[in-house]
């Protein structure tokens, strides 16, 4: 029985959410950023174990397969860019996961699983490699 009193999920009440890239990152290349809120409690659960390469690679057939259970923000950055968003864009839904993921030409995982949903979220975007973290108000 779903409760609807309490529904599930958590909505994000970021103040603003700041992207920088590294003026070296990406070997020199634009990288590829998704901003990922998944509202299915089962599609957060695939979706988390995903590295970076396999989320591009499916993105097109999970929008597809699962119409209104995510909301994707994509972002191309060049290097030494910085982009802040504000917070209201990601407030709407309850989400089950919140990822931050990067399509950096390394291989690697690229992909962050964000824990906070207040204040002020920044994503330092580096060489080869990136880190999410959070400030409260």
């Amino acid at each position: 029985v779903k409760s609807t009193l309490f529904p599930p999920g958590v909505k994000p009440d970021w103040d603003q959410v700041s992207l920088t890239t590294a003026a070296d990152s990406n070997r020199d290349f634009p990288v590829a950023v998704d901003i990922v809120l998944v509202m299915d409690e089962a599609l957060a659960r695939k979706i988390s174990t995903m590295k970076a390469a396999d989320w591009f690679a499916a993105r097109a057939g999970l929008i597809k397969a699962n119409p209104g259970d995510l909301d994707i923000e994509s972002l191309e950055l060049v290097p030494g860019a910085t982009i802040t968003l504000p917070g209201k864009r990601f407030a709407e839904k309850r989400v089950f996961l919140a990822v931050i993921v990067a399509d950096y030409l390394t291989s690697g995982e690229h992909n962050v699983r964000v824990d906070t949903f207040k204040g002020k979220l920044s994503v330092e975007l580096g060489a080869a490699e990136f880190s999410v973290s959070a400030s409260e108000k």
